[in-house]
């Protein structure tokens, strides 16, 4: 892995029980993404104004392999891009001394930010003379119970969307944790894995039908339905 930068976790990214969430987690893994895919001359803007396209996340696999307590400097190291069928994978690792204390998988596919319809990723990477990595892998697919409990309804604020005016890969994160019931009771939990997978964008004011089933060895599956009865997400999260 190669050294990315720098980074300094502050007390703002600490949770209900002042440990590193694992939504802070993501927030670093996304921003690590987005600078990595930039510096590697596929910049979303320009992407954007020369071919119609944009980047949107498939999915997100984050393990969580220290429990951190105190704000302090960390570092970001990345794997280079590979292309996996349709997806472009990153892997991204948080270290603190030198020691794991995060790791994450992205899958990103890249979109006609109009239509939304899939862009082969080497025709990017052709485009912008970017040498296309073939891995041998391919994106993992969650298959959720079918007996899931309607836990809420969710509406989708303007505040919640990002450039690509959709709701912003994190939030999800905050849904999953509180619908696990992350936080609650006097006793924090152990975050360890948490699988997301986006099928469908949720924009500013759509409703977001939230359900969930633990399946009793520390798993919470969570899924978001939109007004129209398609998947918006699937999720697992693990917890201790």
């Amino acid at each position: 892995m190669e050294k990315l930068y720098d980074i300094f976790i502050t007390g703002d990214e600490t949770d209900y029980f002042h440990y590193v969430s694992p939504t802070s987690y993501q927030k670093i893994a996304e921003a690590a993404n987005y600078h990595a895919t930039k510096r590697a001359g596929l910049e979303m803007h320009r992407m954007m104004k020369e071919m119609d396209a944009t980047w949107m996340t498939a999915s997100m696999h984050l393990e969580i392999c220290e429990d951190i307590f105190d704000p302090g400097p960390a570092e970001v190291y990345v794997d280079p891009m590979v292309i996996n069928r349709v997806v472009i994978t990153q892997c991204l690792e948080v270290r603190r001394e030198g020691k794991p204390i995060a790791r994450c998988e992205i899958n990103t596919m890249s979109v006609n930010a109009k239509t939304r319809k899939i862009i082969p990723p080497e025709k990017i990477l052709e485009h912008y003379g970017i040498p296309v990595i073939q891995g041998t892998g391919s994106m993992a697919r969650l298959v959720m119970p079918e007996d899931m409990e309607l836990l809420e309804t969710i509406c989708v604020r303007y505040s919640d969307c990002d450039l690509n005016q959709h709701l912003r890969a994190y939030r999800y994160t905050d849904y999953v944790c509180d619908a696990a019931e992350y936080w609650a009771g006097a006793e924090r939990k152990k975050g360890r894995h948490l699988y997301i997978e986006y099928s469908g964008e949720c924009r500013a004011k759509n409703l977001l039908y939230l359900y969930k089933k633990d399946d009793g060895a520390g798993g919470t599956y969570v899924k978001g339905v939109r007004e129209d009865g398609r998947d918006s997400f699937k999720a697992y999260f693990v917890v201790e």
